[in-house]
């Protein structure tokens, strides 16, 4: 596949048409839905680790890199996904026992409320797993784990915040989340990290009623106005995948009870949620970092720039 810039990993849309996947047989919406699966994975057995929010998006970003040159049909998105948990663990510097990773991943694969016992057949059939593919993820991703997530360009970008700091923090609280739930698309393989943080604060104001531009001067429209077409395609995936899971489960996006519309998923103390995820607008967990991610809370490494 040909890439839209020298990076390897960005795509032209159309190319998401010609993938490993649907070469071997698979039509364009199970494969969407495959990668919706394994991302909603990544995050139930992240959250369930205390995974920090960049360990889940470097995951989150090896999986849909994998399955641009891998077929659903020969790899299981959940062998996968665990894989890309264990790897992005040890990228980041977030490491968690092999143990545990095991553990998680089998106890949420089987839906069980209680772990797997270390000595089951169940848990050596997952390591074993887990080790296998670990190889072969490496080999497909070519070694380049090096990653970029539009984290630290969404928090740069308050540093040119002109309203209170009140509502500052709340649209930052609401555009975190929306590049949170970024990551069930496959945004970052059309799109560079600094267009998602855009487009994610764009819906943010939009959801918030807050126009930009009043906010932050002329810094917004310095960045905008270049990349409008790319910032609105972006805004619109996003809100797809919003509009794909409320049809899933029948219900309306607009008829969401407040507080449960997708962005506003954030902690009563401050700290933004991990968005809406697994097709609930329930308060999944508390995160990791709180709201300044250079400052983890765990031990863990801080989010790198």
């Amino acid at each position: 596949m040909t890439s839209t810039a020298d990076n390897q990993w960005y795509y032209q849309k159309e190319e998401f048409y010609g993938t490993p996947s649907q070469i071997s047989g698979l039509s364009f919406p199970v494969e969407k839905e495959s990668r919706h699966k394994g991302i909603a994975f990544i995050m139930m057995v992240g959250m369930h680790l205390k995974l920090p929010q960049l360990t889940m998006a470097t995951a989150a970003l090896f999986f849909q890199r994998f399955y641009m040159r891998r077929s659903f049909k020969d790899y299981k998105y959940y062998d996968v996904a665990a894989t890309c948990i264990y790897l992005a663990s040890k990228t980041e510097e977030s490491t968690r026992k092999f143990k545990d990773i095991v553990i998680a991943c089998a106890q949420k694969a089987a839906k069980k409320d209680t772990p797997i016992d270390d000595s089951s057949k169940e848990f050596r059939v997952w390591k074993d797993t887990i080790i296998y593919t670990e190889e072969l993820l490496l080999e497909t991703l070519c070694f380049d784990l090096s990653v970029e997530h539009p984290y630290h360009f969404l928090l740069n970008m308050f540093s040119h915040y002109q309203k209170d700091s009140q509502r500052g923090r709340k649209l930052k609280q609401v555009a975190w989340a929306f590049v949170n739930d970024s990551l069930r698309t496959t945004l970052c393989l059309t799109k560079t990290p600094k267009i998602v943080a855009l487009a994610a604060l764009y819906v943010a104001g939009k959801y918030l009623d807050e126009n930009l531009t009043d906010s932050f001067g002329e810094f917004w429209r310095e960045s905008y106005e270049p990349h409008e077409r790319e910032i609105h395609e972006a805004a619109g995936e996003i809100m797809d995948s919003y509009l794909m899971t409320s049809n899933r489960n029948g219900r309306s996006l607009d008829k969401m009870p407040p507080g449960s519309k997708p962005g506003s998923e954030y902690q009563e103390n401050g700290t933004p949620s991990y968005g809406g995820y697994l097709n609930s607008p329930a308060k999944l967990a508390t995160p990791v970092y709180g709201m300044d991610p250079d400052r983890p809370t765990n031990g863990d490494r801080s989010m790198a720039p």
